[in-house]
């Protein structure tokens, strides 16, 4: 086996984590970038959302459907108004259900759609009624900690 010298190998191996770096800020940068989904808008509203972003994914069955247009603050209810855009080809009962979730503990954020029983079926422009908010890891270890110390504080509360 040919000698290598000490210089050769710290060019071999600086380059190597050049690409390395340039490999995975080019997959950062282009899985970032916000795809739109042709097909029909509908309207959630949330309490609390996390950090989900435009352009996160809505799925069905865990197949992706559809993706968040946009977000934006009702400031009469303090709610949050999220707009969606489902595939045309995909038709959800009027009694669907959505709650923002995770995908795995530490993964993206996205909107997870339930379809209902309903024979009605949500047109473009309908809302989707029954949501759920976001859960965080914060709120998971403070629930956690409030049944290990013995029972939630506000239910100490005197009324």
């Amino acid at each position: 086996m040919p000698k290598v010298n000490r210089r050769t190998l710290e060019i071999l191996v600086g380059a190597l984590v050049l690409l390395i770096g340039y490999a995975f800020v080019h997959t950062s940068y282009s899985s970032s970038k916000v795809k739109t989904v042709q097909g029909y808008p509908l309207s959630l509203r949330f309490h609390k959302i996390g950090t989900i972003k435009d352009g996160a994914e809505v799925k069905v069955a865990g197949v992706t459907v559809g993706r968040v247009a946009k977000m934006s603050l009702d400031r009469n209810t303090y709610e949050v108004v999220m707009q969606i855009t489902v595939a045309p080809d995909v038709k959800l009962p009027k009694d669907t259900k959505a709650a923002i979730t995770t995908d795995g503990l530490l993964g993206n954020k996205y909107v997870k759609v339930e379809p209902g029983q309903s024979k009605e079926f949500l047109k473009p422009g309908d809302s989707i009624a029954q949501t759920k908010d976001a859960v965080s890891i914060e709120d998971l270890v403070t629930k956690i900690v409030q049944l290990a110390v013995g029972g939630d504080e506000d239910e100490k509360k005197p009324k």
